[in-house]
Order: C-alpha cells, then sequence, then structure tokens
C-alpha cells in the first residue's frame, strides 16, 4: 500500500525515497533473519550435544563431554535423490560450526560485510543517480552524503584490506566505528543505527518535513 505524499512534496522524488527505504527494510529483514537462523542452527546444535552426552554418560564417558563432541565432524550436504547421490558440501567440527555462528562469530561478521557491500551497492549503481534525475541535477555525484561516503569507505575496506578499517574508515564523518587496523565487525546495533541515519538522510532528500518520516 503506497503512502500518501505529504503536501508540497515532489511525487516523484517521494515515490523513489519510498522505493530505496523498502530496499533497505528489506535488506535489513534479510540481515536478521540470517542472525537468528545463526542463532537456531547454533541452539540445535548445543543442543544435540546435550542430549548426547545424557545419552552415553552411562555407557561410554570417555565421550560424554563437551570437549570430546566439538572434535567431531559436522557437514552440509545435499540429499540423495532418484538422479544423483549424497553429495558432501562443506566439512568441519562441531565446535568449529558452534564458534563461527557464535554472536560475534565470523559468520556474522561475513553478513554485516554483505548487508554493506549490497546497501552501497543499489545506492551508487542505480539510486544515487536515479535520484540526481529526479532531483534535477545533471550529475549523480550531484548527490552529495557524508553517510555513504562513510559506507563507501567500510565496503573498500571490506572488500580490497582484509575487512580492516583504512585511515578514511576511522576519519569517518558520520560512521565512527572504527579504527585503523581494527577488524570490521557491524553489530546488528549499527545495523538499526545506520538504517536510522539512511531513514533521515532519504527524509531530507525528498524535502519531507521533520515531523513526516519516510518510514516503511
Amino acid at each position: 500500500m503506497s503512502i500518501t505524499v505529504p503536501a508540497g512534496v515532489d511525487e516523484k522524488v517521494f515515490r523513489l525515497g519510498e522505493e530505496f527505504m523498502r530496499f533497505a527494510h528489506d535488506l535489513w529483514g534479510t540481515y536478521l533473519d540470517a542472525l537468528g537462523g545463526l542463532r537456531c542452527s547454533r541452539d540445535q546444535v548445543i543442543e544435540f550435544q546435550q542430549k548426547t552426552i545424557a545419552e552415553i554418560k552411562g555407557t561410554e564417558p570417555e565421550h560424554a563431554s563437551e570437549e570430546f563432541l566439538d572434535r567431531q565432524p559436522l557437514t552440509h550436504e545435499f540429499e540423495p535423490t532418484s538422479q544423483a547421490p549424497r553429495k558432501l558440501l562443506h566439512r568441519s567440527t562441531q565446535g568449529e560450526f558452534k564458534s563461527r555462528t557464535a554472536t560475534n562469530g565470523a559468520d556474522a561478521r561475513v553478513l554485516g560485510h554483505m548487508m554493506i557491500a549490497l546497501l552501497y551497492g543499489a545506492w551508487e549503481d542505480e539510486y544515487r543517480s536515479r535520484f540526481a534525475t529526479a532531483l534535477g541535477y545533471a550529475r549523480k555525484n550531484d548527490v552529495k552524503s557524508d553517510l555513504f561516503g562513510d559506507v563507501a569507505q567500510l565496503r573498500h575496506a571490506i572488500v580490497h584490506h582484509a575487512g580492516r578499517a583504512t585511515e578514511k574508515v576511522e576519519r569517518a564523518r558520520i560512521l565512527k566505528w572504527f579504527r585503523r587496523g581494527e577488524l570490521i565487525f557491524i553489530t546488528s546495533a549499527q545495523v538499526n543505527w545506520l538504517y536510522h541515519q539512511i531513514d533521515c538522510y532519504i527524509t531530507a532528500l525528498c524535502g519531507i518535513p521533520e515531523d513526516a518520516v519516510l518510514k516503511v
């Protein structure tokens, strides 16, 4: 359902802002869904280990420990079909799986990196130029944003500097999150704050009154 265009706001610009905010909202939701999936998967492995320990502690006490189970394999596989046999996709240990799916683990870090890359790609490769056209600018670079400038530097550091903050990331104007050399780990709280900052920026860019924030 479309949102009513506030009085005095150009409808074309407003609808473009609405479209971009829906993209950002969906990206935010996908990121949260993925984090929730990590928690559920990790909890299932922990529950499996606890159940296994309880079942074998009387018969196999040497195996009835978290330390032992953490060394046991955990695999991702394609299930067999009538056309193809079971196929191994990835192998690790249960301990490695628990480590990478923890709240501060590698999987959550990579999800944050992916979110930043997708967000900046959509802005820079599509929406920035469309906003420039809608606002009557000659070039997309006429649409200025300290916020997306900071996002650009985060993306550059993630892709080209092994996910570690550069000097330009440290000199961020708005997203003052990391010092040079630090590993870039973007938390869900930071993503939430980023989403709010995007909302405020797009609201201002569309010329929407401050008391009519563009949310979807």
